[in-house]
């Protein structure tokens, strides 16, 4: 089946190739979609790698619209190339402990230690996406740092500490979990490598996203992100369908009946910001639930019939009325802008939820891509999402 899938997706592929647009809106096609979703429904399994938020399929899907010319794709892919050739000069800030302070306690400190694993994580990350979209000794190249970076973490990280270590680690760190994934097919990287790494992301990595995934605000989420990016990557199955509960119990205690999040709204001048920052690592943990068992938590409701949609529309609506946002009176109120927060966040969920006023806020800053910080949606132009296909309405 999966040879046949990408037999026919290369085929409409190279029917759509004189357009230089999959569709005038910037989604996939109708006949994508079918393929995709007919993958999705034959090819589910945890242990299908790589994997996780960016599936087999959307990789492929960027790899024949690049080799197309098409857009958006081409366009984020010299962007991510560029980023790539630059880290591949980079090295390792591996530290024995990540010692990160309260961010309100000693700002300084907490972006330096912080910066580390960050800058990092992108190196690792952005050479572990060249490396599977692109050939020869160029990709090697790519996928050689990707791989020292992730050692030097397995071998010289032993723990986190002090007040943001574990939120730091879980909402940086992960981006070096999607790197170890996109990289598991890479011959050069041995059993014994990957054992150590395994080692660490157990011992470290994970440890540090369990002790945060059951707390009420943006900590929880980026813990649940953690759990069940690493769980996946480890192959426990048992422990991703308990994530996927928690991160159900989550959709629902975080949410109100309007679409706010209560924990978040309430930071002052940040609010908008840290409902952001909740929902980027709520989402790209609903992505891989549907991409290692076929649970769509994106229609998932809570108990108040609302949803991860209707925080979606809420934050949106105030990002472009914020003279409208009612809880902070102030002048100060921190904005985010379509090419940068939350424009990641609202480009991956158009290619989920396929609104035009999602798609109409980010056409703009194409191709979007984030990173510096935390990782949730740094690619959303290049490795773009796929809708959840239940059955066929999802293609009219």
């Amino acid at each position: 089946m999966f040879l046949i899938v990408l037999i026919l997706l290369g085929w409409f592929n190279n029917q759509n190739a004189e357009s230089k647009a999959i569709s005038p809106k910037g989604r996939l096609s109708k006949n994508e979609l079918i393929i995709c979703c007919s993958l999705e429904r034959e090819g589910l399994g945890y242990a299908i790698h790589p994997g996780g938020l960016h599936s087999q399929k959307q990789i492929e899907v960027a790899r024949k619209n690049i080799e197309c010319g098409i857009q958006p794709w081409i366009t984020a892919y010299k962007a991510l190339i560029e980023e790539a050739k630059k880290n591949v000069e980079k090295l390792p800030e591996a530290v024995v402990d990540f010692n990160v302070p309260g961010y309100y306690e000693d700002a300084k400190e907490h972006r330096k230690m912080m910066g580390r694993l960050s800058r990092d994580a992108w190196a690792a990350y952005s050479c572990a996406i060249a490396y599977q979209l692109t050939t020869g000794k160029e990709g090697m190249q790519y996928a050689s740092k990707a791989i020292q970076i992730l050692m030097a973490w397995a071998v010289t990280n032993t723990k986190t500490s002090s007040y943001d270590g574990d939120l730091a680690m879980a909402d940086a760190g992960v981006g070096l979990i999607f790197a170890a994934e996109l990289m598991t097919g890479y011959k050069e990287w041995n059993k014994e490598q990957q054992s150590v790494f395994k080692n660490w992301v157990t011992s470290v990595y994970l440890n540090s996203c369990k002790k945060i995934a059951e707390e009420s605000n943006n900590w929880g989420d980026w813990g649940n992100l953690g759990c069940i990016a690493s769980h996946y990557f480890l192959d426990d199955k048992d422990a991703i369908y308990n994530d996927i509960e928690r991160i159900k119990k989550r959709i629902d205690r975080a949410i109100d009946a309007d679409g706010s999040m209560p924990h978040e709204i309430a930071r002052g001048k940040r609010g908008m910001w840290y409902t952001y920052f909740s929902l980027a690592p709520l989402t790209a943990s609903c992505q891989i639930a549907l991409n290692a068992c076929g649970i769509d938590l994106f229609n998932f409701k809570g108990k108040d019939g609302v949803g991860i949609e209707q925080a979606l529309d809420y934050l949106l609506y105030y990002e472009q009325a914020p003279e409208n946002w009612p809880h902070y009176e102030g002048k100060d109120l921190l904005k985010g802008k379509p090419e940068l927060y939350p424009g990641n966040l609202f480009e991956a969920m158009y290619g989920i939820y396929g609104k035009e006023e999602y798609g109409t806020w980010v056409k703009g800053a194409r191709p979007v891509m984030v990173y510096g910080h935390h990782y949730a949606w740094a690619v959303p132009s290049l490795l773009r999402t796929i809708p959840p296909c239940i059955n066929e309405k999802c293609l009219n």
